[in-house]
């Protein structure tokens, strides 16, 4: 059973959205479209056109097409938008219905759908159903369904999942290019793309998605290093290393040198000289845009300058001799004492002579 009060939803946003469709031409907009004459079940189209019928008794407003539930609950629980639960499948339904009046022996030519997924990770997606046929007016008809969840999720489609149903089709399986650009060819009694007016003719195209829960992946920035190196006349070369995940971007650094003076560069080194002796504290200040806001993260680092002081040489005193050192000194004393010994043994010698 069809979820009317759905599709009144649907129609009411498509009609708030009109207006933006004027100014945005081509741009697939949530629910149904494009805008086209409509018909009811008494008074069909007299030409080929598809899903336009606004009161079929056993669908209801024909242009809201596309439906969904879960593949494990009944087939009357489809809906025009559902809350997915993480790893559980789901049943993508496409009703189509070439609306020329009966009589009239119209029938559709090369009749296509396709289901497109989206392709990121949200809280809420929608997929896009379309039905296509070479003479049919206008050429394709759109509807979407939702899907929601309090985590970001993903769809993939279920590979071999796509069949179709008719009064003379049962459940025959269909391409997998059903969700690609080019849609899968269906028909009424044979994969043929032929699809005669009049509900008769109808028939129903489904496929299954799977909802996977994504991580939340939170963004993380870092200084992880300044390095600096120092080298004569007070220069400093200074580098930076930084980390970045979950889509967060450096974007530059302010390197504040201590002395009153800072280089701001996109590049991760810089150098600078200092104008005198003296500590100084550098600080590398990085800015990094994290989800379209700026962060930023600092790392620092000291260094100190000295000029060792200069001795002059020593001048000794006018007429003095200069010291020589230890040297002299011992050279001195060995001179002393040689004459001391001399005398000495002069004096003993005489003294033997006298005794003899």
């Amino acid at each position: 059973m069809r979820i009317f009060r759905s599709k009144q939803n649907k129609l009411i946003a498509f009609g708030l959205t009109i207006a933006v469709a004027l100014v945005s031409a081509g741009t697939v907009l949530a629910g149904w479209g494009p805008i086209r004459p409509t018909f009811t079940w008494a008074n069909p189209a007299t030409y080929i056109t598809f899903n336009s019928i606004t009161d079929n008794p056993f669908f209801g407003d024909e242009r809201a097409f596309l439906m969904t539930r879960d593949a494990s609950a009944g087939t009357n629980t489809y809906t025009d938008s559902i809350d997915i639960e993480n790893n559980k499948e789901y049943i993508v339904q496409i009703y189509f219905h070439n609306n020329a009046r009966s009589d009239l022996n119209l029938v559709a030519q090369n009749t296509r759908v396709r289901v497109d997924l989206p392709t990121n990770t949200n809280t809420g997606l929608e997929a896009i159903g379309f039905i296509s046929a070479d003479n049919a007016n206008p050429g394709t008809v759109h509807d979407t369904v939702g899907f929601t969840n309090d985590k970001p999720f993903k769809l993939q489609y279920v590979p071999g999942s796509a069949y179709i149903r008719t009064n003379l089709l049962n459940d025959v399986a269909l391409s997998d290019s059903i969700v690609t650009s080019s849609g899968a060819l269906i028909g009424y009694s044979a994969l043929n793309g032929q699809v005669p007016g009049c509900a008769g003719f109808s028939g129903w195209v489904n496929i299954k998605v799977k909802a996977i829960e994504q991580p939340t992946v939170v963004p993380a920035y870092a200084c992880t290093l300044l390095d600096v190196k120092t080298s004569a006349g007070r220069k400093v070369d200074a580098t930076i290393t930084y980390s970045t995940s979950g889509g967060a971007t450096f974007k530059n650094v302010t390197f504040n040198w201590g002395d009153g003076n800072t280089t701001l560069t996109t590049n991760t080194t810089a150098s600078h000289t200092y104008g005198a002796d003296g500590n100084y504290t550098i600080n590398a200040t990085l800015k990094f845009d994290v989800g379209g806001t700026e962060q930023t993260a600092v790392c620092s680092k000291s260094v100190t300058f000295t000029t060792p002081p200069v001795t002059p040489p020593v001048t000794p005193p006018a007429g003095k001799l200069p010291d020589t050192g230890p040297g002299s000194t011992a050279a001195a004393l060995f001179v002393g004492v040689s004459a001391f010994a001399g005398i000495f043994h002069y004096l003993w010698s005489g003294r033997t002579h006298r005794n003899f």
